[in-house]
């Protein structure tokens, strides 16, 4: 049994190392009202492990570049990029942000 134990810890020990904070770019369109970027953040900051460093509202074109920084070991940039869909709003991956 202590057997099974250690190997278990060593498994999440491993998965624990390799997990790391990452960053994205994520574009969310559609966004005609006012109030709609905000709905979209919260969307966004919804996910779990999810924080909006920075936002790039573009009225006029409708949309908005949000950059945010997550932990890959409990969500994922594509399911970040999801999540204003619930809410009508589509999003995409525009990519990893560069790290600095």
């Amino acid at each position: 049994m202590n057997r099974i134990a250690l190997t278990l810890f060593a498994l999440t020990m491993a998965t624990a190392a390799q997990a790391a904070e990452r960053q994205a770019q994520i574009e969310v369109s559609e966004l005609f009202c006012p109030s709609c970027p905000y709905i979209a953040a919260q969307a966004i900051r919804d996910v779990g492990s999810t924080d909006i460093v920075e936002v790039d509202y573009d009225q006029g074109a409708e949309k908005a570049v949000y950059l945010v920084t997550y932990d890959d070991a409990v969500t994922s940039a594509e399911a970040i990029a999801a999540a204003p869909g619930e809410y009508g709003y589509p999003g995409r991956v525009l990519g990893d942000a560069p790290q600095s």
